[in-house]
């Protein structure tokens, strides 16, 4: 795979050798985590006030294939409600474990990155009120580009800091106008896909009752 230019923002910035140390409930569970949107980068920063914005390279060419592993459609839902945790019937069944193990196996996980708009779908799916088909159709939606996750040190010792500088008042106050600009979608746009796909696809009880386990694992 090819090298790529990524961002990150670090709430106090990065202090010594880049680790896999992200909390555990994160997107793809722990790890150090690049995007590709230099906006989603500094958002997820932004309510610090000593945040700090990475330009990095990730010499992905210097990692085996068989261990970079690119998550879409259905595997990246299953495998962020796994990590995310916050759907505990989804994460009694075995297929939660199952993901959460495979993740662990590779150095490098690939996969969209989730918005506001990914947190209401997903809250919908937890009370049954939209289908796994549905969350997958919500992914289409979201368009901040692909998220990287460097899931080990072997991984982490292939990122170079290209640049790094601290945000300024003016580059926060840009990027939460812009994150509630993107808010304001939100809402419509999730109630408009749960109506699309009613019946299409398994809601969360019929997933548990019908015992999906290793499904797309």
């Amino acid at each position: 795979m090819d090298d790529i230019f990524l961002y990150h923002g670090s709430r106090e910035g990065i202090k010594g050798d880049i680790k896999p140390l992200s909390r555990e409930r994160c997107d793809f569970g722990k790890g150090f985590y690049m995007t590709a949107s230099k906006e989603h980068a500094k958002g997820f920063v932004a309510e610090s006030a000593d945040a700090v914005f990475y330009t990095l390279k990730f010499r992905l060419s210097e990692i085996p294939e068989n261990k970079i592993l690119v998550l879409d459609g259905e595997d990246w839902v299953y495998a962020v409600l796994a990590n995310r945790r916050k759907c505990w019937e989804f994460n009694e069944l075995c297929l939660a474990k199952s993901w959460t193990d495979k993740l662990n196996r590779y150095d490098v996980i690939i996969g969209d990155m989730a918005d506001d708009r990914m947190n209401m779908a997903f809250q919908r799916f937890a009370d049954y009120g939209l289908t796994d088909v549905g969350l997958t159709a919500c992914l289409r939606y979201v368009n901040y580009g692909k998220q990287y996750i460097a899931k080990t040190d072997f991984a982490c010792s292939k990122i170079d800091i290209i640049s790094e500088h601290r945000l300024s008042s003016r580059e926060i106050d840009e990027i939460r106008q812009y994150f509630e600009e993107r808010r304001t979608e939100d809402k419509n746009i999730v109630n408009l896909i749960t109506k699309k796909y009613q019946r299409n696809g398994l809601y969360l009880n019929e997933i548990a009752e019908n015992n999906v386990i290793g499904k797309g694992v």
